[in-house]
């Protein structure tokens, strides 16, 4: 007798989908890792060993709902403002923040560091407050020389704080400042502001907003970076992480 043996070959279901995504380390310590992808900051899983700082640009697998951290990018520069208290961390809270600058554009503003369990980097952060209606002012950094045409890509996180009576109407800007030396401050300044990136009527903090984007400086000389704050009443905007590289 014959007997047929049919090979029956069934062809593997399609696995889960996996995407892999540039983010930045907002924070790292043993065994808690938070990252922020596309706006939003949350817990990942990280290779063991693998060396990570708050600020790192990082490639991050998603798949099936999970967030592991792969690695570091290679090639992106280090952190321009990386010695200027770039997230607020080198002064007690109550005080203003070291290294930092400000300016009154319209209204008083109200500039500390103070204590957040959900800063993106460290635990504090710089918190903008003006009580007029469109009280508008810089926080400004350190200067960074620069040469006509050099592009930067610049980086920060924001979020507002407001109160249970306040709407949220809050704005927040990255904005590049130019300067013909070392020492002048605003508004001594060589060039127009260029405004990088903006976020109106910005939401209750956490989670915090990441504002950024390139900016080509249009003089040989200094930048200096603006965190523009516009408040009323009671609101204020928080920020951390200011991040500057060399494109």
């Amino acid at each position: 007798m014959t007997t047929n043996i049919t090979n029956t070959v069934v062809a593997a279901a399609p696995g889960p989908f996996a995407q892999v995504r540039t983010g930045t380390v907002a924070s790292f310590a043993t065994n808690e890792l938070r990252v922020t992808v596309g706006g939003s900051t949350f817990k990942a899983a990280y290779l063991d060993g693998t060396p990570l700082a708050a600020g790192d640009l990082v490639a991050v697998l998603h798949q099936s709902g999970s967030w592991t951290v792969l690695g570091r990018l290679a090639g992106v520069g280090p952190n321009l403002l990386a010695d200027f208290n770039p997230s607020f961390e080198d002064d007690a809270p109550g005080t203003f923040p070291s290294q930092w600058f400000p300016f009154n554009i319209s209204g008083v503003g109200t500039v500390t560091v103070v204590a957040d369990a959900s800063a993106p980097s460290g635990t504090q952060v710089a918190n903008v407050t003006g009580p007029a209606v469109g009280s508008q002012s810089y926080l400004y950094s350190q200067p960074i020389a620069v040469t006509s045409g050099q592009v930067f890509n610049v980086s920060a996180y924001s979020g507002g704080n407001y109160q249970p009576t306040d709407i949220f109407t809050a704005d927040a800007a990255l904005v590049g400042l130019w300067f013909a030396n070392a020492t002048n401050l605003y508004p001594t300044t060589s060039a127009v502001d260029t405004v990088i990136s903006t976020a109106t009527d910005i939401s209750q903090a956490p989670p915090y907003i990441t504002l950024g984007g390139p900016v080509t400086a249009p003089v040989t000389g200094f930048m200096r970076i603006a965190l523009r704050s516009t408040t009323q009443d009671t609101q204020s905007v928080r920020w951390d992480s200011v991040i500057v590289r060399d494109a």
